[in-house]
């Protein structure tokens, strides 16, 4: 009984020695795990320096080869900076047209008031800046040469929206645009949406009425290209062939032939490029010539001279008739004098002209007996009045001949023979000399043709 219990009870101590063992087993274990993990962290950091002192080397080799190559290659030469080149300073007329075009730009940005001031700096500096720069530029047309502005101006206001789609190369614009309104089925259309009355709800007849108005029988050909930039459908009613042939007709008469006898292509090329005088303006000449003064009855020996000019003008109108004025003032006072025909100023005389080729043959007769009666309150003097002898009629013969200057077309007159009868078939031929005949220059007059008081007759 003793020896059964002692193995039992052995067995049970030796199962709990061992349960009571294994915590010591184990925190004997633990401090090897450690030194394996701080070998491997060792390993790590000793691993990151390598790599670290692997970088630095790369680095410092990097910054050596750098340096060789700094030392080896010289540095960039830096050019020197060019002289500032010398600019003349600007001369006044100079500076006024360059204000001049400031202000035109800035006019056409909608800027007004700034364009104003420089307009204003402009002509305080040069007053006839606007002439000068008008003169300078080739784009100068006051005639129906506008032909080709009207055309780009077309084509800039052109909806890209509404081109025709089958344009034919080398088609006439004119030819184009009647296709395109022809489609379309109207002349023209607002641009914004309105409920007054437009002229776009005009028909093409009451249109061409329109812009005989325009022509007026003052013959405003200018005025009527100016119309044909406005819109696609004004340009195709201005190129109406019946308007233009009118024009002709009016001005050479029935015996101006068609177009294609005298070798133009249509009535209005054969208007804008046969002779023909300009009808919106006159033609001005300037002389200046040297007169002997009287001595002083104090100073014997002094002489003096005088410088003197004068003008001569020349108003056509359609019908044949021509006004001539010769006068010492300028043209800025005198030419509003020739706005009509019957001319109240003294010294202008009417007369009668007659356009051949290109020649123009003026006739104008002058009576002595020009002079206004006497009031009614002068009549108790007038017993002490001389009578004055009545003059005789003289009749003066003058020829020119029409010529282009540059781009304008039919610009001067140029004397080709002046002749005056002062009694029955005694004629003095003038000696016609540059100096004292120099040719008549032609100016535009807005005066003239700012009104309409007839339209343009029509040619049937």
């Amino acid at each position: 009984m003793a020896s059964t219990g002692s193995p039992s009870g052995s067995a049970s101590g030796g199962t709990g020695n061992e349960c009571e063992g294994e915590e010591p087993e184990d925190s004997s274990s633990h401090p090897e795990e450690l030194q394996d993990a701080s070998a491997a962290l060792e390993n790590l950091n000793l691993q990151d320096d390598i790599q670290n002192r692997d970088s630095e080397d790369e680095l410092s080799l990097f910054r050596q080869q750098w340096q060789r190559e700094l030392e080896v290659t010289p540095p960039p030469k830096r050019e020197p900076d060019p002289a500032p080149v010398p600019t003349e300073p600007l001369s006044d007329e100079d500076r006024a047209k360059e204000l001049f075009l400031r202000g035109v730009e800035m006019e056409r940005g909608g800027k007004l008031y700034e364009a104003i001031q420089h307009y204003k700096r402009a002509m305080q500096i040069l007053p006839d800046v606007e002439i000068r720069l008008y003169e300078s530029t080739d784009l100068r047309s006051e005639t129906p040469e506008v032909e080709s502005q009207s055309e780009v101006v077309v084509r800039e206001n052109a909806d890209p929206d509404s081109e025709d789609e089958d344009a034919i190369e080398g088609e006439d614009l004119w030819t184009r645009l009647q296709r395109i309104t022809a489609r379309k089925g109207v002349l023209c259309e607002p641009e914004y949406a309105t409920k007054s009355a437009h002229l776009s709800w005009l028909p093409y007849e009451v249109v061409l009425v329109i812009l005989r108005w325009v022509v007026s029988s003052e013959l405003d050909a200018a005025s009527l290209e100016r119309a044909a930039t406005v819109c696609r459908g004004l340009y195709v009613c201005a190129r109406d062939t019946d308007l233009w042939r009118s024009l002709c007709l009016r001005t050479w008469g029935i015996e101006c032939a068609t177009p294609r006898a005298n070798g133009f292509a249509s009535w209005r090329q054969m208007y804008i490029e046969r002779p023909r005088l300009q009808l919106n303006g006159c033609y001005i000449s300037k002389t200046t010539y040297l007169r002997h003064g009287e001595n002083s009855f104090q100073d014997q020996f002094y002489r003096p001279w005088y410088l003197i000019d004068y003008y001569r003008y020349l108003r056509f109108f359609p019908e044949g008739l021509v006004l001539s004025w010769t006068t010492a003032e300028e043209p800025a006072t005198c030419v509003g004098h020739l706005k009509h025909r019957a001319a109240r100023t003294a010294g202008i005389m009417p007369g009668h002209y007659r356009l051949v080729g290109d020649k123009v043959v003026i006739v104008i007769k002058k009576t002595g007996n020009d002079k206004k009666p006497a009031q009614a309150s002068n009549t108790r003097f007038r017993a002490r009045r001389k009578e004055s002898h009545d003059q005789h009629e003289q009749t003066f013969h003058m020829e020119f001949q029409l010529r282009n200057v540059r781009s304008r077309r039919n610009f001067q007159l140029v004397w080709r023979r002046y002749s005056v009868c002062s009694r029955r078939d005694q004629w003095t031929q003038f000696e016609l000399s540059p100096n004292k005949f120099p040719p008549f220059a032609f100016s535009r007059v807005r005066a003239y043709t700012a009104e309409s008081a007839a339209p343009l007759l029509c040619s049937y």
